[in-house]
């Protein structure tokens, strides 16, 4: 195995973006914590699904009562596109990720499957996500460390006292340091 000699810039966030209401919480059961979508962000996501759905209905009621084509069209098209918009959202959110001591693994169904043993710390970063059209906001990314020298993301919302309180107790789970490497930001 060839080892680089590249050295890893900690400080750089590993995602560009992240939501601005708390996405997830950890949950921890006897020997598996697990990831988990909170409410508020499933109804942000489910309410796209439903609309969509509603435009469909909403096509199909219209094109049997009235045989307008060019409004069914419409609808049917619009509706198609506000649930595919709907699909896509919540698909990140409902990522399983989990850290499972039986198994000695951790897996979120993206990256390569981890041994726990391998994982030599958590790092919590800060950043800023600007937006053309909106206002810039705080984000902060709970990132796992590895022997192997990976970093791989596991949390990403603006929640610092939920990110902060589930960084620690995922630090006691797992046995691991947990490294805080927030910068005091300005917006």
């Amino acid at each position: 195995m060839k080892v680089k000699d590249t050295p890893i810039d900690l400080k750089k966030a590993l995602l560009q973006k992240g939501p601005k209401f708390r996405s997830h919480t950890i949950i921890f059961n006897e020997n598996v914590a697990d990831l988990k979508p909170t409410i508020s962000s499933l109804l942000f996501c489910v309410i796209y699904i439903v609309v969509g759905l509603f435009l469909l209905l909403l096509a199909v009621i219209v094109y049997v009562k009235n045989h307008q084509l060019d409004f069914t069209i419409f609808l049917g098209a619009f509706g198609i596109a506000i649930l595919t918009f709907g699909i896509t959202l919540v698909m990140p959110f409902v990522k399983q990720v989990t850290f499972d001591k039986n198994r000695g693994s951790f897996r979120n169904n993206i990256d390569r499957k981890v041994e726990l043993g391998n994982i030599v710390s958590l790092q919590i970063l800060d950043k800023v996500i600007t937006s053309k059209n909106g206002l810039n906001y705080p984000c902060y990314e709970l990132n796992m460390l590895t022997k192997n020298g990976r970093r791989i993301n596991i949390l990403n919302h603006n929640d610092l006292v939920q990110l902060k309180s589930d960084s620690e107790k995922l630090a006691d789970f797992l046995s691991v340091e947990l490294i805080d490497l927030q910068c005091e930001m300005v917006l």
